[in-house]
């Protein structure tokens, strides 16, 4: 059997480990080895050690850039990252080729990890970009901007993409490996996204395979509804988000009956915002049998939240904090299935849109329409399927 290390190295929050977990334990199901690399060890530790798999600090890029704007494409947030210093970022793949060397690992899964992708490339040794989208850019030159509505020229992504494949080149050849022709080509070969077409953030793609949502955490909590009238409002939101205080007081007031899942809230912030009609929960929450009956998720857009609302025919408004979350809301938006409601929503426009049984209806259509053309997409089979893309790669 082999050695599988599965590699987190950018992004925040329990998204990477909870989709990578269930396809770690499918492999091992099969009598592979397993391990991770992981960005976070606080969230492995809370993940990955209650299923017995070991894990290590993954190589991190140690000169971060300031960039004068943010970044416009997956280019410039490699150079963020620091990809655009010499010494730093081969020291960093130097760092990721020792892992997989002292490990033994005969294969890569890298979810949002393009330093491990570079470091099996050069060993040679087979590897999967695992993702939801948007931490694989498609095998285009120039790769899509991140930041469509600001319309940055062709000439300004080709120029940052190339610049950065040129560093990546020069550490590469110091390494002894073969040089890239693109920069897509880092993450074109063996693509794996644990989504759907419907909501790539760079759009539908004909490159890379798609196996449905992973989704769902082992041992979360159960909730049951409060019981008291009015629209079950489902919520998932983190308390730094700006915007958390409006929405939780907006949600109060609306007499709604909600569950707001806040993960890592505190005490303080429940005492402040719970009531009868609304039950906080400050750690990960079991949402498919709320989902059962909820009339609309509120949440940030993030992928699997979405997926899965989605799948239950369940209508969505999203509060993106982050480009991804907004590339992601903008997908739900155009299948007609939710509605952005950001910063520039007040209170009463919010409650509105919670209480407004019309526009409920009008997004759950378009929702229950999402959930009809993906019948028989669980979770568990989607982990299944990635695992057997995984298990073909392997030498």
């Amino acid at each position: 059997m082999s050695r599988i290390l599965f590699a987190w190295e950018l992004g925040a929050n329990l998204g990477h480990l909870a989709r990578d977990l269930p396809v770690a334990e499918a492999l091992r199901a099969e009598g592979h080895e397993i391990a991770f690399a992981v960005r976070d060890t606080r969230t492995a530790a809370q993940l990955l050690t209650p299923k017995g798999f070991a894990f290590t600090q993954s190589p991190l890029c140690v000169n971060r850039t300031r960039l004068a704007e943010p970044p416009a494409n997956y280019a410039e947030m490699l150079a963020a990252e620091g990809w655009c210093d010499k010494d730093a970022l081969l020291g960093h793949l130097q760092a990721w080729m020792s892992v997989i060397r002292l490990g033994c690992f005969d294969a890569v899964v890298a979810d949002h990890a393009p330093g491990a992708l570079v470091a099996a490339h050069i060993l040679e040794r087979p590897a999967i970009s695992f993702g939801s989208g948007f931490e694989i850019p498609p095998d285009v030159e120039p790769m899509p901007g991140i930041r469509p509505w600001e319309n940055h020229s062709t000439g300004r992504l080709l120029s940052s993409e190339r610049k950065v494949l040129g560093h990546i080149n020069a550490a590469v050849a110091a390494c002894g490996g073969k040089l890239y022709e693109r920069l897509g080509c880092m993450f074109a070969a063996n693509a794996v996204l644990a989504s759907f077409p419907e909501l790539d953030h760079y759009g539908a793609r004909g490159g890379g395979q798609y196996v449905g949502s992973i989704h769902g955490l082992d041992g979360a909590v159960t909730l049951s509804w409060p019981a008291t009238d009015g629209p079950r409002v489902l919520a998932y939101l983190r308390p730094q988000h700006p915007t958390v205080s409006r929405v939780m007081n907006a949600l109060g007031a609306s007499g709604a009956n909600a569950i707001c899942v806040v993960p890592g809230a505190g005490r303080e912030f429940v005492n402040c915002y719970q009531r009868d009609s609304l039950v906080i929960a400050d750690r990960p929450v079991a949402l498919g049998q709320l989902l059962k009956t909820a009339d609309v998720v509120v949440c940030h857009a993030g992928i699997g939240t979405l997926a899965e609302a989605l799948l239950a025919g369940v209508p969505l408004l999203m509060i993106p904090g982050t480009v991804e979350q907004y590339l992601a809301a903008r997908c739900v938006e155009s299948l007609g299935a939710g509605m952005v409601v950001g910063d520039q929503r007040d209170g009463d426009a919010f409650r509105h849109a919670v209480l407004d049984a019309g526009e409920r209806g009008r997004l759950a259509t378009a929702a229950r329409r999402f959930a009809g053309n993906h019948l028989h997409r669980e979770p568990q089979l989607a982990a299944r399927r990635a695992a057997t893309y995984v298990i073909d790669l392997l030498p």
